[in-house]
Order: C-alpha cells, then sequence, then structure tokens
C-alpha cells in the first residue's frame, strides 16, 4: 500500500520550492531533485534536454483609483504599462464589446472551462482593448492560465498576445464591476524560444516496456498539477521494485513549451520524448504508457487511448473510478495519437475550482484520492509487465465501431461490404496503432477562436449522429430550442480537420422567428441533408477497414 502521509511529505518539498515554469531555473531545480530521488532508489538515470518556449512572471503590479490590489500576470503576456478607464464587459461567453477600445477590460472567466481566457482575450484584443484583468469564478483565488490568439489548433505557430494580460480574484472583480474606475497595469515578463526544458527517465531492470509517468512543471503552487504526479513517481519505485521492464519518466514542459506561440502550447515535454522514443526506434517496442496528473480528487477518472486499454483497465480496477477516452490535456495523449496503448488517471475535471490557482496547494489534495491513484498506477503496471499485450481487450475496438453503426443505421443502412468487413476485422497491435492513430482524435466544438473544451473521440466521424437524433428529437416535440442552440461547428485538435456538423446553434434567432412549426418544417429538409453526411462517415471507414483487412491479409 501507498502511504499517504510519505506522499504528502514528498508532494510539499515539491510545492515549497514554489512555481516552476518551463525553461526556467526552478524547472531545473526540481528535474534535478528528481533525478537525485530516482538514484537514491537504484535506478538508472537519463535526461534528455530539449528546447522550449517558455514565459516568466517578473513582476506584475496593478493600481485601481491609487489603490494596489494582487494580481498575476496571464503567461505569455507581453511587458508593458498600460494606464486607463476600466470597463467590465461581462464574463463567459456574453461580452459587450460597444466602447471597449483604448480601456482596460475587465471580464469574468468561464467556471465550465479556465482555458476559455483564450478566446475572451483574443475578442477583447481585437475589439481594442489596451489590457485585459479577468477575475476569478473561484473565491479568494489568482489564476493563472495561457492567453493568446489562437485561431488554429494545429501543432504550428500561432501570434504574439499583443497586450497584457492580468488576473485577479473574484472578490476583487466584482468590486471593481461596480462603478467607475481607473486603473494602472505594469508587467514585467520574459519571453524566450531558446530556453532548455528536460525529461527525467529513471530505468528498472530490463528492456523498458511500460513507462509510468508525471509532468513536474507547475503554474503556482500546483500541488495537485502536478507535484503530487512526480512525488508518485518517487514512491512507486518501492512498490514495484521486483518488476522488470518498467522506466519511469517525470516530463518538463507540460504547461507550456512548444515554440511560436502554438495554440497547443501544452505537453510539449512528452511530445519531444515521443519523438525521441520513434528516432531510436523505440516506440514500436512500447506496451503502454501509465501517467498520473491531477490525481487530487474522489471519484477519479481513467482516460486511455482507445477502447482496448479502457475497458481492461475497467476490468481491473472496477467501478470505483469514471472511465472515458484519452484527452489532449494530459501526456498520455502525446503517445495514444502516436499510436500507443497510454492512459492517464486524474481528477481534472473535479479539480476546475483550484486548477492553476494559488489555491492548488497539499490541503486542498484528498490524499485518499492521490494513493488510490498511485495503487491503480501499480496494479496496471503488474499486469502489463506479466500479460504483456494480451492484457489488452482488442475485440472492444470492434464493439464501439458496431455501437456507432447501430446509430447511424436508424438514418442511413451502412453498406453490406462495411459491416461484412467489421465482422471479419481481427484487431491485434498492429490494426490497434493504426486505429488510435486515425480513429481517434480529439475533437473541439465551436469557432476556433472560441473553441469548447476537446474531448477524444473513436471514429469522430459519426459523430454527426448526434446532430441527427438531436434534430429528430426537436421535430418530434421531445426537445426545445436550446437543445439545438449548442450544436456548433465541429474540428479536430492537432491534426486539425472540420467534421460534419449540423452548427444549427448558428440558425438558433431563424428558427426561433420562425416558430415551432416554421422550424420543424425546416429541421425536416436539414435532417435529410445531414443524413447524407453518413455516406461520407461510411466510405471513410470502410477506406480504414479495408486497409487494415489487407494488412491482415498480407501479414498471414
Amino acid at each position: 500500500m501507498l502511504d499517504a502521509a510519505e506522499l504528502k511529505r514528498l508532494t510539499s518539498r515539491l510545492v515549497e520550492l514554489g512555481e516552476a515554469p518551463p525553461g526556467t531555473e526552478a524547472e531545473a531545480e526540481l528535474a534535478a531533485l528528481l533525478a537525485e530521488g530516482f538514484e537514491r532508489a537504484g535506478l538508472a538515470v537519463e535526461v534528455q534536454k530539449f528546447s522550449c518556449a517558455s514565459w516568466r512572471e517578473e513582476s506584475a503590479a496593478l493600481e485601481v483609483d491609487g489603490r494596489a490590489l494582487r494580481a498575476v500576470a496571464m503567461p505569455p503576456s507581453p511587458a508593458g504599462y498600460v494606464e486607463g478607464e476600466i470597463a467590465h464587459v461581462g464574463a463567459g461567453r456574453a461580452l459587450s464589446l460597444e466602447g471597449i477600445e483604448g480601456k482596460v477590460a475587465l471580464v469574468g472567466m468561464t467556471r465550465e472551462d479556465p482555458d476559455f481566457v483564450a478566446a475572451q482575450y483574443a475578442r477583447l484584443a481585437a475589439a481594442g482593448a489596451s489590457a485585459v484583468v479577468f477575475y476569478d469564478f473561484a473565491p479568494e483565488r489568482v489564476r493563472r492560465v495561457v492567453v493568446g490568439i489562437f485561431a488554429s489548433y494545429s501543432d504550428g505557430p500561432g501570434l504574439p498576445p499583443p497586450i497584457p494580460a492580468l488576473a485577479v480574484s473574484g472578490e476583487d472583480g466584482l468590486r471593481l464591476a461596480r462603478g467607475r474606475h481607473y486603473a494602472q497595469i505594469e508587467v514585467e515578463a520574459r519571453y524566450t524560444e531558446s530556453a532548455t526544458s528536460a525529461n527525467v527517465i529513471a530505468y528498472g531492470g530490463g528492456e523498458a516496456k511500460v513507462l509510468l509517468t508525471a509532468h513536474y512543471d507547475k503554474w503556482l503552487a500546483g500541488a495537485a498539477d502536478d507535484a503530487v504526479g512526480a512525488a508518485l513517481l518517487q514512491l512507486l519505485p518501492k512498490l514495484l521494485g521486483e518488476l522488470r521492464g518498467l522506466a519511469y519518466v517525470a516530463f518538463g514542459a507540460e504547461e507550456f513549451g512548444a515554440p511560436g506561440y502554438s495554440a497547443w502550447y501544452w505537453a510539449w515535454g512528452s511530445r519531444k520524448f515521443v519523438e525521441k522514443l520513434e528516432s531510436s526506434g523505440e516506440l514500436e517496442g512500447l506496451v503502454a504508457v501509465l501517467n498520473v496528473d491531477v490525481p487530487a480528487r474522489r471519484p477519479l477518472t481513467v482516460s486511455a487511448s482507445g477502447p482496448e486499454l479502457r475497458e481492461a483497465a475497467r476490468a481491473v480496477l472496477g467501478g470505483s473510478f469514471d472511465y472515458e477516452l484519452d484527452s489532449p490535456y494530459f501526456d498520455s495523449f502525446s503517445f495514444s495519437s502516436a499510436g500507443v496503448p497510454a492512459l492517464t488517471i486524474h481528477s481534472l475535471w473535479r479539480y476546475v475550482d483550484l486548477y492553476h490557482t494559488d489555491g492548488d496547494v497539499p490541503d486542498a489534495i484528498d490524499w485518499e484520492a492521490a494513493a488510490q491513484a498511485g495503487e491503480a498506477v501499480a496494479r496496471l503496471a503488474r499486469e502489463l509487465t506479466e500479460k504483456g499485450r494480451s492484457f489488452l481487450r482488442y475485440e472492444a475496438w470492434r464493439e464501439e465501431l458496431r455501437t456507432l453503426l447501430s446509430r447511424a443505421a436508424r438514418y442511413l443502412p451502412p453498406p453490406a461490404e462495411l459491416v461484412n468487413l467489421l465482422e471479419r476485422l481481427r484487431v491485434e497491435e498492429g490494426a490497434a496503432r493504426v486505429l488510435r492513430r486515425r480513429a481517434l482524435a480529439a475533437v473541439c466544438e465551436g469557432d476556433p477562436l472560441e473553441p469548447g473544451i476537446p474531448s477524444c473521440k473513436a471514429f469522430p466521424q459519426f459523430l454527426v449522429v448526434e446532430d441527427l437524433e438531436a434534430v429528430e428529437s426537436f421535430i418530434e416535440g421531445r426537445a426545445e430550442l436550446a437543445e439545438l442552440a449548442r450544436l456548433k461547428r465541429r474540428w479536430t485538435v492537432g491534426r486539425v480537420r472540420e467534421l460534419p456538423a449540423a452548427a444549427l446553434g448558428y440558425l438558433t434567432p431563424f428558427l426561433s422567428r420562425a416558430g415551432p412549426e416554421g422550424a420543424r418544417e425546416y429541421l425536416k429538409r436539414a435532417k435529410a441533408s445531414l443524413a447524407l453526411w453518413l455516406e461520407r462517415a461510411y466510405g471513410e471507414t470502410l477506406e480504414l477497414l479495408s486497409e487494415l483487412a489487407g494488412d491482415e491479409a498480407r501479414r498471414g
């Protein structure tokens, strides 16, 4: 059993070292500390250094009507001095931008998605604001979240943020929203694209087939995100010392680091590690990657690279965890998108109130949850080292697609050839690697400048079925217009491509004016049009399964 008290002590030590942004001396100090801990445990340590972008706040000052307020700069805010009248533009997605030009915009963060600050920032900069001050939805907290002009969530470059951005507590923000106020803002910050971060790799005995991973860089206190994960990597060798074929990897530059102000600025260290394994030929030999990030509250969630690992983990860990497909928020996604089985054990969706805040301290963590995460990783590591790839439930891929085709068939029957190929499909690791790379994608809904929370989907071309079901529910009187307003554009992160989507949210004003009967008549026509997207979805899936069948025939 993991000692929760020892885990808290180790985590607290990492937190006491202070904020450790990617590419800084503080991050390097943490890396050295972790390397020393691995060496004391008798492991062979390797350090992979790599170039990264780095930003750190040197000072952030906000005075309002001559009184100083507590504030932090939002990375990678440019340095500069701004003064002007404060204009409260609202909170969340509903912003009032009229008359904001030349003023300091005051805006409330979005409770369900703190990262939505990037969309708010882009809209306010485009409207002519001279600076942005965000106020939090959680009490007595300041929060550091990355902002920018993110027009595309590819892995390519973006645009530098043009105006200073700060964050204040919710209480201070609500006070500033009342009456007229004058602000003076000064930010001193340093951004460079020639910084260095490092991945710390520790090897046990035998060839490393299973990786246990976490990241160690952090914004503000960073106890749950992810000092506790790094501390678990220090404790797990004591539990698993007898196992061969394990390696422990602490990633740098998870919170930030991709050069060129990229919209996909995070998980840079794990992506560089995947590149290293690809170039050395070691990636194909990996059996699985088990990552831990924000394991702070119960129930914990297992986010897995595909249905084969999700269902295998469920069979071992049982019903005290939630299960879903992998998320691009985590380092596991760097491996999933390269075809490697990977998962993250986390509680991110339950920790949003403290995510990236100065309140993410050791006393905020449920230490039984953190210990449960470590013990779950240990159980899965034992299964994977003992059984290898036979642990994975490959047949779950076929069940996943069979369920999707069954839902889609209500609107358009699938081609007989596709059904036959699916029934003959044999998924083993070679086919599963293709499916993870090509049939699993991180999907966003909304405009690229205003994305929702990305989530991984298997065979995302069939998401249009969800739109068809929503339209059908409205036509049959089982749903309100508000349900259709949620339907937006749909696209993938990384290898960016537009996915079929109803996007009826943009037509809500028209549908409202048309009245219930007029809206139903229009949506009947729209439903028939949307069903045609299924032909393309079937064709894309048929092409992939035909390729897999051909590969299988060539192998045997």
